[in-house]
């Protein structure tokens, strides 16, 4: 009888420590050294070439470096690919310790939360970054071939495409005639499903759909 027991006491205790190890964020730095805990940032804040941004930690699935810049993936294949500008602060087994993004090369989460909000649009930028988001504003502003500024509410808007060939921008409209034009703003608010408020630079926009 205490046999038994003693082996089902084992068995728990093999099964709890299998249980947190594969649970746990799997973090990999440059000299190869490998821990197994938790991420303790909220938010990390990476520069991407169209505008620095807070990305909610629990939205990400994983960190890689690649080609010198980071990849923040996200769910839902959302993704943002900069320079992180933000030190790890990594809990292990034996204490906290803190990473800097020279001595990162990964980071795998255990799970990832789905995103519930700020997905009226989809928008994909010219360095392949993609992205949900909330629009902040009910319009954007364009150039008309007369020179004046024209406001195109986004409810009549289907998606908006830049043109390589032609450097501008076609808006695909619901009910009326595509436009070809540029943009008389610089910047559009947005407010992205994997973290907080920014100013996106529109001449880094290749793709905006409404959802």
């Amino acid at each position: 009888m205490k046999k038994k027991i003693v082996i089902s006491t084992i068995l728990i205790m093999m099964l709890i420590f299998f249980s947190s190890t594969v649970m746990a964020d799997q973090l990999r730095l440059q000299n190869g050294e490998n821990y197994r805990g938790e991420l303790l940032n909220d938010s990390l804040r990476i520069r991407t070439d169209y505008a620095e941004i807070n990305i909610q930690s629990n939205y990400l699935n994983n960190i890689i470096r690649e080609d010198g810049s980071f990849v923040l993936r996200a769910v839902e294949n959302n993704r943002f690919r900069g320079e992180l500008l933000s030190e790890l602060r990594f809990e292990t087994q034996n204490g906290v310790i803190t990473i800097s993004s020279d001595e990162l090369h990964s980071l795998e989460f255990r799970s990832s939360s789905r995103f519930d909000n700020n997905k009226q649009a989809s928008i994909t930028t010219k360095n392949r970054d993609f992205f949900f988001a909330n629009l902040m504003s009910d319009s954007i502003s364009i150039q008309t071939a007369l020179g004046s500024p024209l406001n195109v509410n986004f409810n009549n808007i289907i998606s908006i495409e830049y043109l390589e060939d032609e450097e501008l921008y076609l808006i695909n409209r619901e009910n009326a005639e595509d436009i070809k034009a540029e943009f008389a703003q610089e910047k559009l608010i947005v407010w992205p499903a994997a973290g907080e408020i920014f100013e996106l630079e529109l001449k880094h926009l290749q793709r905006l759909v409404i959802n």
